[in-house]
């Protein structure tokens, strides 16, 4: 484990805990994000990040000791520290460190959660309320906010965030006849057309975005604005915009303006071949050939479920940089961790932040905006829901099938 991975592990700040200090901006399905609006320039620019659990009503729950709580708060609270060290050593090293945002582990009040819970309701949306804020941990992930990069006044940000998930199709040899259908049509266009209700002029395929083609990535772009899926989201100085309504065009650009400058983003930057590379590398057996090397790994006692500690994800990935470059053997334990790796960079989001807008500048004969680009939510995946995703993806399978009989009506894949 690294020196930095070391101190992180052991490293809690105090932070300003006014309530009132602190906006809510949004949530995902993990976590809760509210950003700094008090005085404090160290603060000034980071947002706050609360992660959640299920809402259990307290007639239905079993009542705790102290001790216990305590327990449960301790080991949540380490894995907050252990998700950091992730990011940083084992995400950042693969992706590149410039792509990963500084993020800092901060002691907060049971009291303070309490009351930004207590504010932020009125804001949630309705779909996210199975899910509430853990008033029981005492630690939450202080980090950049990639919707606001500056403070300066008359300096305005426009960010778009976007959740690529799969950028590949598999290729695995180990893929079965039940599953072969994967091959051709990719995981997120099963999902789409596993559903009698899709919308086929509002679909688009994930591959578009990885495909380096300005004409396809154009397209994808505008079917996730049009989606209710939530797979692009647009931010002007950190407030949501829905429905492309762009507010005053001398401030910010149009959809067609804005478009075009993260196509070409998304054309240009390395990013998006280095995520493509990554993924479809690391889960090179497929979840097909991951499962018996996890049941073997299991009965070898080279892992168990519960989850690896961090310094074997770390190991895992120096592994994998190095084999990429000697073409190493890979064990049972190594697969399973890299397809888990994979797994969690299937379901990143990029942001993208334009500020100031319109500053342009040229690259390779493209118009480009000032721009920052970075990825969120590298969440650790748990070991012991290997088996759920074989389940999950034999499952889509079938219901795409099931949906889509007609192989010649079948809308098919290509990167």
């Amino acid at each position: 484990m690294t020196e930095n991975a070391l101190r992180a592990l052991h490293s809690i700040e105090a932070i300003d805990l006014v309530p009132q200090n602190w906006s809510y901006t949004g949530e995902g399905n993990a976590s809760m994000i509210f950003a700094y609006t008090g005085t404090n320039s160290e603060l000034s620019g980071w947002v706050l990040r609360l992660l959640k659990c299920p809402f259990v009503n307290k007639a239905d729950s079993s009542v705790s000791s102290q001790e216990e709580i305590k327990a449960a708060a301790h080991a949540k609270n380490k894995r907050t520290r252990e998700g950091i060290i992730y990011t940083t050593d084992v995400i950042g090293p693969l992706i590149g460190d410039k792509y990963i945002l500084p993020q800092r582990q901060v002691s907060v009040s049971k009291s303070f959660l309490q009351q930004l819970s207590i504010a932020a309701e009125p804001f949630r949306p309705e779909h996210r309320h199975n899910k509430k804020i853990d008033l029981e941990r005492g630690t939450a992930i202080l980090t950049r906010n990639m919707r606001r990069r500056s403070n300066v006044q008359g300096v305005h940000s426009v960010t778009v965030e976007i959740k690529p998930k799969w950028g590949f199709l598999p290729k695995s040899e180990l893929i079965t006849d039940e599953t072969a259908i994967s091959k051709c049509v990719c995981h997120f266009c099963m999902k789409q057309f596993s559903k009698p209700d899709v919308d086929p002029g509002n679909a688009f395929c994930t591959l578009d975005l990885f495909s380096g083609d300005p004409i396809r990535i154009e397209q994808a772009l505008d079917c996730m604005s049009r989606s209710p899926q939530g797979k692009l989201r647009i931010f002007v100085d950190d407030t949501s915009v829905l429905d492309n309504e762009l507010l005053d065009k001398s401030l910010i650009p149009s959809w067609d303006e804005l478009k075009k400058a993260i196509t070409n983003i998304v054309a240009t930057d390395k990013l998006f071949p280095r995520l493509q590379f990554l993924q479809s590398q690391l889960d090179q057996y497929g979840i097909e050939g991951i499962l018996p090397k996890f049941n073997r790994a299991l009965s070898a006692g080279s892992l168990t479920t519960n989850d690896p500690c961090i310094g074997e994800w770390i190991q895992a990935a120096a592994e994998f940089e190095k084999r990429c470059n000697d073409n190493g053997e890979v064990s049972d334990k190594q697969a399973v961790l890299e397809f888990l790796i994979s797994t969690t960079l299937k379901d990143i989001s990029v942001m993208i932040c334009l500020e100031p807008w319109p500053t342009l500048q040229i690259d390779n004969g493209r118009v480009l905006p000032e721009y920052t680009i970075a990825i969120i939510d590298t969440d650790m995946k748990h070991i012991s829901k290997v088996p759920e995703y074989f389940r999950k993806k034999v499952v889509l399978a079938s219901e795409y099938l099931r949906y889509n009989p007609d192989p010649s009506k079948r809308r098919l894949c290509y990167e």
